[in-house]
């Protein structure tokens, strides 16, 4: 019971920490502030700064998030500020950034579990020397393909 949990706490974290670098990733590469990569939701159990971005392990470990610049101030772009609400560095911020940069910062979560999902089967096929054993459930025959009927349980 103890070793399942640990087994699923391991790998839901794996596809958290895949998921969130997709979105940290792409927001470096436009150039969007990162405020905080967090691993796990709050409280902070540890975290460190490297140049603009905290990097914290929380203790709630189910989880994990990426904190952008200028994510909250606008509301998700619908409300628009008045100059004297203006954040700093405007041109850094996530709701001052085209479109479709920050389409691809919120797909880039998804689209990073998918290709860990490619890697994952393609490691797979690669250690079981890329052959599969199927039952054949009929007398279904098969053009080009070398097929034999093994009893199924």
């Amino acid at each position: 019971m103890i070793l399942t949990l640990l087994v699923f706490l391991i790998i839901l974290s794996l596809l958290v920490l895949i998921h969130e670098a997709g979105h940290y990733f792409v927001a470096k590469y436009f150039g969007i502030k990162v405020e905080e990569f967090g691993f796990g939701f709050p409280p902070k159990a540890f975290s460190i700064k490297r140049g603009e971005t905290v990097y914290s392990i929380n203790w709630l470990p189910i989880g994990g998030f990426v904190k952008l610049y200028g994510e909250d101030e606008a509301g998700g772009g619908s409300v628009k500020l008045r100059p004297s609400e203006r954040v700093k560095d405007e041109k850094r911020a996530f709701y001052a950034r085209p479109v479709w940069q920050r389409a691809a910062v919120v797909l880039a979560g998804v689209i990073m579990n998918a290709v860990l999902a490619i890697v994952i089967f393609y490691v797979y096929l690669g250690i079981s020397g890329f052959k599969a054993e199927l039952p054949l459930l009929g007398d279904h025959k098969f053009f080009g393909v070398e097929q034999s009927k093994k009893a199924t349980v």
